[in-house]
């Protein structure tokens, strides 16, 4: 099932080769948005046509059950105040979400399962991200399963970004890149690790601002790499 969603009209016809399709274009503030798309295959737009947010005080909440989901978001300039939280329980899982501005925007992701792929950043073009121009964001991301991957690319000033892997049960052979710049503000990363071999980067970089890591990690085998300048 394909879907469009704008703010003046619901579209709706049948297509075929994936189990459910949600194509979201907003365009102005005070809009909820909630998805649920289960039984996997299922897909929130796509890497060429990504979903569209214009607008202030937007709350989006998709959740996707099942192996093989997509999500593509595009957060436009001047979106503020968004708040979005994304779901998934299953495997082979990709969200992306291309942030080109606001302010006090919440980024919130839970994954269950394996070999999951999560990337923020403002440009994300042939697998590389480059960093997202935006103030004072708050981004929360928790993982339980392994092999999963999570790519942050935060131009941010005054931005907090909290990480949690494994929880109560242990994750393994998950990788954690997380690069944050800005040229002033206090950023920080709370990040708390459970498993083994995981392999975790993060680098912050900051002309006249502070930067904060609080990390705690239990496993073996894990690498850790923090470059502060």
């Amino acid at each position: 099932m394909k879907r469009v969603i704008t703010t003046i009209a619901f579209s709706l016809w049948a297509t075929t080769g994936m189990a459910s399709e949600v194509y979201i274009d907003q365009a102005g503030g005070g809009l909820n948005i909630d998805v649920l798309q289960e039984n996997g295959n299922n897909r929130v737009n796509t890497e060429s046509d990504p979903m569209t947010v214009d607008g202030n005080d937007i709350d989006i909440d998709i959740v996707q059950s099942g192996d093989a989901n997509e999500a593509d978001l595009n957060f436009s300039m001047g979106a503020d105040n968004t708040i979005f939280n994304y779901s998934a329980t299953g495997d082979l899982n990709i969200v992306t979400a291309e942030i080109y501005g606001g302010l006090t925007n919440t980024m919130t992701t839970t994954i269950i399962g394996s070999d999951n792929l999560l990337t923020y950043c403002k440009d994300y073009v042939n697998s590389v991200c480059n960093g997202i121009i935006v103030n004072d964001t708050t981004t929360t991301t928790n993982i339980t399963g392994s092999d999963n991957k999570v790519n942050f690319a935060l131009d941010s000033a005054d931005a907090t970004n909290n990480v949690d892997v494994g929880q109560t049960t242990a994750s393994n052979f998950n990788e954690i890149d997380l690069f944050q710049t800005s040229a002033a503000g206090f950023n920080t990363v709370n990040m708390t690790v459970d498993g083994d071999s995981n392999i975790i980067s993060v680098d912050q970089q900051t002309a006249m601002g502070y930067a904060n890591v609080d990390m705690t990690v239990t496993g073996n085998s894990n690498t850790i790499d923090i470059l502060q300048n």
